[in-house]
């Protein structure tokens, strides 16, 4: 439990603007699993190509919800500031895909 607690405040300092979490159904570019997740939101920093775009990381993953639910009631109890919002097992995903976070960029098909 604590690597999990020491994790979340490595990226509540480290990251700015102070992320935000979300916890649910795992979902990326190439996978989609019932697994519930715990993600870190922010938006990248000014020196990267993505700029100003949102930015999830991934945090923590856990068999069951219950599990997760679990071990993220212990977290809150050890720090009362931390907060997420539970998207639930049918809930919906802060997945955005490649492209859409590209589209800005400059086609390289010359």
């Amino acid at each position: 439990m604590n690597d999990l607690i020491d994790r979340i405040h490595e990226i509540r300092t480290a990251i700015c603007p102070r992320p935000t979490f979300t916890l649910e159904s795992g979902r990326g570019e190439t996978y989609r699993q019932s697994r519930p997740v715990l993600y870190a939101h922010s938006t990248y920093e000014r020196s990267s190509v993505l700029a100003g775009r949102p930015r999830r990381l991934f945090v923590e993953q856990w068999e069951t919800w219950e599990e997760a639910r679990a071990a993220l009631a212990e977290v809150r109890r050890a720090d009362r500031s931390f907060r997420f919002d539970d998207l639930g097992e049918g809930g919906g995903s802060t997945h955005v895909p490649s492209s859409v976070l590209t589209r800005h960029l400059a086609d390289d098909k010359d």
